[in-house]
Protein backbone atom coordinates (compact mmCIF):
# COMPACT_ATOMS: atom_id res chain seq x y z
CA UNK A 1 0.00 0.00 0.00
CA UNK A 2 2.22 2.55 -0.78
CA UNK A 3 -0.05 4.80 -2.95
CA UNK A 4 -3.10 3.35 -1.98
CA UNK A 5 -6.82 4.72 -4.07
CA UNK A 6 -9.21 6.33 -1.39
CA UNK A 7 -12.70 6.80 -2.00
CA UNK A 8 -13.78 9.76 -0.45
CA UNK A 9 -17.75 9.28 0.51
CA UNK A 10 -19.19 12.92 1.30
CA UNK A 11 -23.17 13.23 1.86
CA UNK A 12 -24.35 17.35 1.54
CA UNK A 13 -27.72 18.92 1.69
CA UNK A 14 -28.42 22.18 0.66
CA UNK A 15 -24.65 23.49 1.15
CA UNK A 16 -24.17 25.62 -1.62
CA UNK A 17 -22.99 28.70 0.75
CA UNK A 18 -19.96 26.11 2.34
CA UNK A 19 -19.48 23.26 0.16
CA UNK A 20 -16.77 25.01 -1.86
CA UNK A 21 -14.57 25.62 1.23
CA UNK A 22 -14.70 22.03 1.96
CA UNK A 23 -13.92 20.84 -1.70
CA UNK A 24 -10.66 23.53 -1.48
CA UNK A 25 -9.62 21.99 1.66
CA UNK A 26 -9.45 18.47 0.02
CA UNK A 27 -7.71 19.66 -3.20
CA UNK A 28 -4.93 21.20 -0.97
CA UNK A 29 -4.30 17.37 0.03
CA UNK A 30 -0.53 16.81 -0.36
CA UNK A 31 -2.16 13.05 -0.90
CA UNK A 32 -3.03 13.48 -4.77
CA UNK A 33 -4.40 9.72 -5.43
CA UNK A 34 -8.06 10.04 -4.48
CA UNK A 35 -11.80 10.44 -5.88
CA UNK A 36 -14.49 12.57 -4.19
CA UNK A 37 -18.18 11.14 -3.84
CA UNK A 38 -20.53 14.11 -3.36
CA UNK A 39 -23.70 12.05 -2.74
CA UNK A 40 -26.73 14.94 -2.22
CA UNK A 41 -29.89 14.00 -0.32
CA UNK A 42 -32.43 16.14 -2.78
CA UNK A 43 -30.72 19.60 -2.23
CA UNK A 44 -32.76 22.22 -3.34
CA UNK A 45 -30.38 25.67 -3.23
CA UNK A 46 -27.46 25.87 -5.54
CA UNK A 47 -25.04 23.11 -4.46
CA UNK A 48 -25.05 21.49 -7.73
CA UNK A 49 -24.34 24.10 -9.68
CA UNK A 50 -21.19 25.09 -7.14
CA UNK A 51 -19.79 21.45 -7.04
CA UNK A 52 -19.96 21.65 -10.68
CA UNK A 53 -17.49 24.72 -11.16
CA UNK A 54 -14.93 22.43 -10.43
CA UNK A 55 -13.29 21.08 -13.30
CA UNK A 56 -11.12 18.25 -10.90
CA UNK A 57 -12.12 14.97 -12.86
CA UNK A 58 -12.00 13.20 -9.46
CA UNK A 59 -14.91 15.41 -7.89
CA UNK A 60 -18.69 13.24 -8.93
CA UNK A 61 -21.62 14.27 -7.84
CA UNK A 62 -24.04 11.73 -7.13
CA UNK A 63 -27.73 12.41 -6.95
CA UNK A 64 -29.61 10.36 -4.02
CA UNK A 65 -33.06 11.70 -3.85
CA UNK A 66 -34.39 12.37 -0.95
CA UNK A 67 -33.53 10.19 2.21
CA UNK A 68 -33.27 12.89 5.08
CA UNK A 69 -30.49 10.16 6.55
CA UNK A 70 -26.74 11.10 6.48
CA UNK A 71 -26.13 7.14 7.44
CA UNK A 72 -27.94 5.88 4.46
CA UNK A 73 -26.15 8.50 2.36
CA UNK A 74 -22.83 7.25 3.37
CA UNK A 75 -23.34 4.30 2.22
CA UNK A 76 -24.71 4.51 -0.86
CA UNK A 77 -21.38 6.66 -1.12
CA UNK A 78 -19.68 3.78 0.00
CA UNK A 79 -21.33 1.14 -2.69
CA UNK A 80 -19.85 3.20 -5.52
CA UNK A 81 -16.70 3.98 -3.98
CA UNK A 82 -13.39 2.32 -5.74
CA UNK A 83 -10.94 2.71 -3.43
CA UNK A 84 -8.33 0.51 -1.82
CA UNK A 85 -9.03 2.89 1.64
CA UNK A 86 -12.68 5.02 2.09
CA UNK A 87 -12.68 8.22 4.02
CA UNK A 88 -15.40 10.54 4.64
CA UNK A 89 -16.37 14.12 5.21
CA UNK A 90 -19.08 16.82 5.65
CA UNK A 91 -19.82 19.10 3.59
CA UNK A 92 -19.11 22.05 6.02
CA UNK A 93 -16.13 20.88 7.24
CA UNK A 94 -12.74 21.63 6.68
CA UNK A 95 -9.45 19.61 6.58
CA UNK A 96 -5.47 20.07 7.39
CA UNK A 97 -3.79 19.66 3.98
CA UNK A 98 -1.63 16.85 5.43
CA UNK A 99 -4.66 14.93 7.11
CA UNK A 100 -5.04 12.16 4.37
CA UNK A 101 -1.08 11.51 3.85
CA UNK A 102 -0.89 11.19 7.77
CA UNK A 103 -3.20 8.16 8.05
CA UNK A 104 -1.85 6.56 4.67
CA UNK A 105 1.29 6.95 6.67
CA UNK A 106 -0.01 5.19 9.76
CA UNK A 107 -1.71 2.27 7.49
CA UNK A 108 1.56 1.69 6.02
CA UNK A 109 3.33 1.98 10.33
CA UNK A 110 0.29 -0.14 11.94
CA UNK A 111 -0.93 -2.82 8.77
CA UNK A 112 -3.25 -4.83 11.15
CA UNK A 113 -4.97 -1.71 11.59
CA UNK A 114 -8.60 -1.40 10.01
CA UNK A 115 -9.28 2.09 10.59
CA UNK A 116 -7.81 4.78 11.47
CA UNK A 117 -9.19 8.10 13.00
CA UNK A 118 -8.00 11.85 14.09
CA UNK A 119 -7.90 14.91 16.36
CA UNK A 120 -9.14 17.96 15.51
CA UNK A 121 -11.36 20.97 16.89
CA UNK A 122 -14.47 22.85 16.49
CA UNK A 123 -14.84 26.07 15.21
CA UNK A 124 -16.94 28.92 14.30
CA UNK A 125 -14.30 31.50 12.68
CA UNK A 126 -11.84 29.99 10.41
CA UNK A 127 -8.15 29.43 12.42
CA UNK A 128 -9.93 29.86 15.91
CA UNK A 129 -10.39 27.08 17.51
CA UNK A 130 -13.66 26.42 20.20
CA UNK A 131 -12.73 22.92 21.64
CA UNK A 132 -9.95 20.33 20.79
CA UNK A 133 -11.09 16.76 20.64
CA UNK A 134 -8.07 15.72 22.55
CA UNK A 135 -6.15 17.47 24.89
CA UNK A 136 -3.13 15.62 23.60
CA UNK A 137 -1.53 17.26 20.19
CA UNK A 138 0.59 14.56 18.78
CA UNK A 139 1.27 10.92 19.34
CA UNK A 140 -0.99 7.89 18.22
CA UNK A 141 -2.94 5.50 19.88
CA UNK A 142 -3.19 1.65 18.11
CA UNK A 143 -5.22 -0.97 19.04
CA UNK A 144 -8.71 -1.69 19.65
CA UNK A 145 -10.37 1.16 21.17
CA UNK A 146 -13.96 -0.03 21.88
CA UNK A 147 -13.62 0.26 25.44
CA UNK A 148 -11.80 3.72 25.14
CA UNK A 149 -14.44 4.98 22.94
CA UNK A 150 -17.19 4.35 26.20
CA UNK A 151 -15.10 5.80 28.52
CA UNK A 152 -14.88 8.92 26.11
CA UNK A 153 -10.97 8.13 26.24
CA UNK A 154 -11.38 8.40 22.01
CA UNK A 155 -13.49 10.41 20.04
CA UNK A 156 -15.06 8.70 16.96
CA UNK A 157 -16.05 11.85 14.99
CA UNK A 158 -16.75 10.36 11.40
CA UNK A 159 -15.16 12.88 8.77
CA UNK A 160 -11.90 11.78 10.29
CA UNK A 161 -12.37 8.05 9.89
CA UNK A 162 -10.74 6.36 7.07
CA UNK A 163 -10.73 2.15 6.89
CA UNK A 164 -9.59 -0.29 4.98
CA UNK A 165 -11.96 -1.64 1.88
CA UNK A 166 -11.46 -4.96 3.09
CA UNK A 167 -13.44 -3.82 6.43
CA UNK A 168 -16.71 -3.18 4.59
CA UNK A 169 -16.46 -6.73 3.21
CA UNK A 170 -16.43 -8.55 6.71
CA UNK A 171 -18.70 -5.96 7.66
CA UNK A 172 -21.76 -7.00 5.55
CA UNK A 173 -21.02 -10.59 6.38
CA UNK A 174 -21.49 -9.86 10.22
CA UNK A 175 -23.81 -7.52 10.02
CA UNK A 176 -27.44 -8.35 8.26
CA UNK A 177 -29.33 -5.64 9.35
CA UNK A 178 -28.90 -1.85 8.62
CA UNK A 179 -26.49 0.89 11.11
CA UNK A 180 -28.91 2.73 12.45
CA UNK A 181 -26.38 5.86 12.77
CA UNK A 182 -23.36 6.67 12.34
CA UNK A 183 -22.05 5.83 16.19
CA UNK A 184 -23.42 2.67 15.35
CA UNK A 185 -21.40 1.93 12.61
CA UNK A 186 -17.97 2.78 14.36
CA UNK A 187 -18.90 0.67 17.30
CA UNK A 188 -18.86 -2.41 15.34
CA UNK A 189 -16.18 -1.18 13.50
CA UNK A 190 -13.97 -0.91 17.14
CA UNK A 191 -15.62 -4.50 17.83
CA UNK A 192 -14.18 -6.03 14.86
CA UNK A 193 -11.03 -4.08 13.75
CA UNK A 194 -7.98 -2.61 15.61
CA UNK A 195 -7.49 1.52 14.81
CA UNK A 196 -4.57 3.74 14.85
CA UNK A 197 -5.81 7.27 15.95
CA UNK A 198 -3.59 10.23 15.08
CA UNK A 199 -3.56 12.78 18.09
CA UNK A 200 -3.00 15.79 15.83
CA UNK A 201 -5.86 18.23 15.08
CA UNK A 202 -6.77 17.53 10.92
CA UNK A 203 -10.01 17.68 11.02
CA UNK A 204 -11.90 21.12 12.22
CA UNK A 205 -15.89 21.03 12.46
CA UNK A 206 -17.54 23.68 11.39
CA UNK A 207 -20.51 24.54 14.50
CA UNK A 208 -22.96 26.96 12.71
CA UNK A 209 -26.97 27.17 13.33
CA UNK A 210 -27.40 24.73 10.04
CA UNK A 211 -25.40 21.84 11.04
CA UNK A 212 -26.17 18.77 12.98
CA UNK A 213 -23.68 19.56 15.60
CA UNK A 214 -25.81 22.71 16.35
CA UNK A 215 -29.16 21.16 15.86
CA UNK A 216 -30.69 18.47 17.44
CA UNK A 217 -27.62 18.22 19.86
CA UNK A 218 -30.09 16.87 22.56
CA UNK A 219 -31.56 13.95 20.29
CA UNK A 220 -27.48 13.26 19.94
CA UNK A 221 -27.42 12.40 23.51
CA UNK A 222 -30.47 10.22 23.45
CA UNK A 223 -29.21 8.47 20.41
CA UNK A 224 -25.80 7.72 22.52
CA UNK A 225 -27.81 6.92 25.55
CA UNK A 226 -29.97 4.15 23.52
CA UNK A 227 -26.73 2.87 22.25
CA UNK A 228 -24.63 2.34 25.41
CA UNK A 229 -28.01 0.67 26.86
CA UNK A 230 -27.98 -1.75 23.24
CA UNK A 231 -24.59 -2.41 23.74
CA UNK A 232 -24.72 -3.81 27.30
CA UNK A 233 -28.33 -5.96 26.56
CA UNK A 234 -26.03 -6.80 23.53
CA UNK A 235 -22.80 -7.96 26.29
CA UNK A 236 -20.44 -6.06 23.69
CA UNK A 237 -19.55 -3.95 26.81
CA UNK A 238 -20.18 -4.76 30.41
CA UNK A 239 -22.37 -3.29 32.85
CA UNK A 240 -20.06 -1.74 34.92
CA UNK A 241 -19.05 0.30 31.66
CA UNK A 242 -22.30 1.06 30.43
CA UNK A 243 -22.47 2.74 33.76
CA UNK A 244 -19.39 4.36 33.37
CA UNK A 245 -20.16 5.82 30.27
CA UNK A 246 -23.71 7.05 30.84
CA UNK A 247 -22.55 8.41 34.12
CA UNK A 248 -19.96 10.64 32.05
CA UNK A 249 -22.54 11.26 29.37
CA UNK A 250 -25.43 12.17 31.86
CA UNK A 251 -23.05 14.85 33.06
CA UNK A 252 -21.96 16.07 29.41
CA UNK A 253 -25.31 16.70 29.08
CA UNK A 254 -26.16 18.50 32.17
CA UNK A 255 -23.46 20.63 31.66
CA UNK A 256 -24.74 21.46 27.96
CA UNK A 257 -27.95 22.36 29.36
CA UNK A 258 -26.14 24.72 31.74
CA UNK A 259 -24.38 26.16 29.02
CA UNK A 260 -28.09 26.90 27.31
CA UNK A 261 -29.27 28.40 30.98
CA UNK A 262 -31.31 25.49 31.18
CA UNK A 263 -30.38 24.63 34.66
CA UNK A 264 -34.22 22.55 35.50
CA UNK A 265 -33.41 20.59 32.92
CA UNK A 266 -29.40 20.38 33.82
CA UNK A 267 -30.53 19.01 37.04
CA UNK A 268 -32.31 15.90 36.19
CA UNK A 269 -29.58 15.05 34.00
CA UNK A 270 -26.80 15.02 36.83
CA UNK A 271 -29.16 13.16 38.83
CA UNK A 272 -29.26 10.69 35.86
CA UNK A 273 -25.79 10.86 36.09
CA UNK A 274 -26.11 10.23 40.06
CA UNK A 275 -28.10 6.95 39.54
CA UNK A 276 -25.23 5.51 37.27
CA UNK A 277 -22.41 6.45 40.56
CA UNK A 278 -24.08 6.60 43.55
CA UNK A 279 -21.18 7.66 45.38
CA UNK A 280 -19.76 10.00 43.53
CA UNK A 281 -20.47 13.42 44.94
CA UNK A 282 -20.19 15.41 41.62
CA UNK A 283 -23.61 15.04 40.39
CA UNK A 284 -24.55 16.86 43.49
CA UNK A 285 -22.21 19.11 43.39
CA UNK A 286 -23.07 20.22 39.88
CA UNK A 287 -27.00 20.19 40.63
CA UNK A 288 -26.32 22.31 43.67
CA UNK A 289 -24.48 25.42 41.29
CA UNK A 290 -27.35 24.56 39.07
CA UNK A 291 -30.04 25.24 41.63
CA UNK A 292 -28.23 28.10 42.99
CA UNK A 293 -28.09 29.61 39.96
CA UNK A 294 -31.75 29.60 39.38
CA UNK A 295 -32.55 30.88 42.37
CA UNK A 296 -30.23 33.73 41.94
CA UNK A 297 -32.05 34.71 38.69
CA UNK A 298 -35.55 34.31 39.89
Amino acid sequence: MLQPFISIVMPTYNRAALIGETINSILRQTYPSWELLIVDDGSEDDTETVVKTYQDKRIQFHKAGRTSSIIELRLKGMAIATGELIAFMDSDDLWASEKLQKQVDAFAAYPDAGFSLTGGYNFSAPGEPLAFFYQQKNGVRYGHVLTAFFRSEVAMIFPTLVLQRQCMDRLNAVQQCAFDSDVDFLIVLAVHFKAVVIYEPLLFRRLHPDNNSSNDWEKGYADKIVVITANQTKKIISSSLAREALFKLYINFGEDYIRRRLQAKAVKKFLKAWQNRPFSIIPFKKASKAVFSMLLHE
